[in-house]
């Protein structure tokens, strides 16, 4: 036997022993790089599955656990390009096209990322993260009513999808359909997605449909989790103040100037709020400060010196609801409560000149008879008196006082059974004082049908 036969054939059964090892060892390295990717060392994963692949080139598996390692390292175009090997050896797997479609999105290739999702939803019916991938893009993509469909497709096939439900919620209040939305967004907290952001949807969504309350509740656990700003303080209490609850607005919007001291509107909308409860001084205050945050605001002007008027500062008032004027010189309001002002002063004249005043800018202004009548009366002018009730009641009929207060002036001038009329109508008109008047000089004359 010649001294090179023994050597070759070794070589031979060395190299055929390769061959049928290969896959073998192929396998071993690749088991070594799948513990390497759960331990997150992905680059050192990539160079193991590089290995295994360099033993056997025709196993999908390694190919994706490499583009899995190459997607957490955001190499991206790697990571496609071995999916794409990985379907061309296995094309039966809807993993390998959702896989895929997830790095499309990531590289903002989103027409390619939705025709992968597509493709695995195609390949296997029920496989709800296809959906919601789809859904989530299209949702991006202002894509609303599409988005709806996947993730109510996504919630067919799991019901217990929170997340699915919070974006199909979001879709929905972009369509416009918000009680949709608050019913989404609530199956999503009920599900325990206790998520900031479902109640900041939420409380929009509610806000929107006029459920204040239930914006409040929101606002309250937003609250809660965050410890609260200023915004969310102002919006709970203006929430408060629409349902005109207005000691706990107060509450809120003091919460919201302590975060923000100069928040104008906190301010101005306590001070509404402090009016309403007859809390005058506080009022006051509020409105006076706003009144240097912004001094060209009709509003506040007349408000503050509305304020100053309820607590008898009638000095102040005129000042203010002067100034009121002086920015719009046909304010309507200042000028009927300028003539309360001087009214409440005994400067009647003056009261009847500025109610006067109104009745030029409005002619059927039922307010301002009433009071120019009553000044009227004041100075003993009944039949004057007289003609203006009239004029009040002429443009609004169920103007209790101004009934009671002809009967009086009636009275004055001993018109007995039209004074007793009057009377009779204003207490049918709900003004109870009327029953004392009618009592007194009414026994003779009856109501008539």
């Amino acid at each position: 036997m010649k001294k090179w036969f023994i050597p070759v054939l070794v070589l031979i059964v060395i190299v055929v022993l390769f061959f049928i090892m290969k896959p073998r060892f192929g396998r071993q390295i690749y088991q070594k790089a799948e513990l390497l990717y759960d331990s997150a060392q992905f680059s050192q994963a990539v160079d193991k599955y590089s290995s295994a692949i360099w033993f056997d080139n025709d196993v999908s598996e390694y190919y994706t656990g490499r583009a899995l390692a190459y997607d957490s390292i955001g190499n991206y175009n790697r990571a496609i390009s071995d999916y794409s090997k990985a379907i061309k050896l296995d094309s039966s797997r809807h993993q390998l096209y959702y896989f895929r479609g997830l790095t499309y999105e990531n590289k903002n290739e989103i027409d390619s990322a939705l025709s992968d999702f597509a493709t695995a939803i195609r390949l296997k019916k029920d496989f709800k993260m296809g959906y919601y991938r789809k859904g989530f893009i299209e949702l991006r993509e202002k894509e609303y009513k599409k988005a709806i469909k996947d993730f109510t497709k996504v919630v067919a096939l799991d019901s217990t999808f929170a997340d699915a439900y919070f974006k199909r919620g979001a879709a929905y209040r972009e369509t416009g359909e918000k009680q949709k939305a608050i019913s989404d967004y609530s199956k999503a907290l009920n599900l325990g997605m206790k998520n900031l952001d479902v109640y900041q949807q939420r409380v929009k969504a509610r806000a929107a449909m006029n459920d204040y309350r239930g914006a409040i509740e929101d606002y309250s656990r937003i609250i809660e989790m965050t410890g609260g700003n200023a915004k969310l303080y102002y919006q709970k209490g203006y929430l408060h103040y629409l349902l005109k609850d207005f000691k706990q607005a107060i509450k809120d919007f003091t919460n919201c100037l302590e975060f923000d001291a100069e928040h104008r509107d906190a301010s101005y909308y306590r001070a509404h709020s402090y009016a309403q409860t007859k809390q005058y001084a506080e009022a006051i205050e509020d409105f006076r400060k706003v009144s240097t945050q912004d001094p060209d605001n009709i509003k506040v002007w007349y408000n503050l010196g509305l304020s100053e008027l309820h607590a008898g500062k009638f000095d102040a008032a005129i000042k203010d609801l002067n100034k009121t004027i002086s920015l719009d010189k046909n304010h309507k309001k200042a000028n009927l409560m300028l003539g309360l002002a001087y009214a409440n002063k005994g400067e009647i004249q003056k009261s009847i000149d500025y109610f006067s005043d109104v009745i030029r800018l409005d002619p059927a202004y039922s307010d301002a008879y009433y009071y120019r009548g009553k000044s009227k009366a004041l100075q003993g002018k009944h039949e004057a008196a007289i003609k203006d009730y009239a004029a009040s009641i002429k443009y609004d009929s169920t103007y209790a006082r101004a009934f009671y207060d002809r009967g009086i002036s009636k009275i004055n001038l001993n018109q007995f059974n039209s004074g007793c009329q009057d009377f009779y109508k204003a207490l049918d008109l709900g003004f109870e004082k009327a029953k004392e008047m009618i009592i007194t000089y009414c026994k003779n004359h009856p109501k008539k049908e």
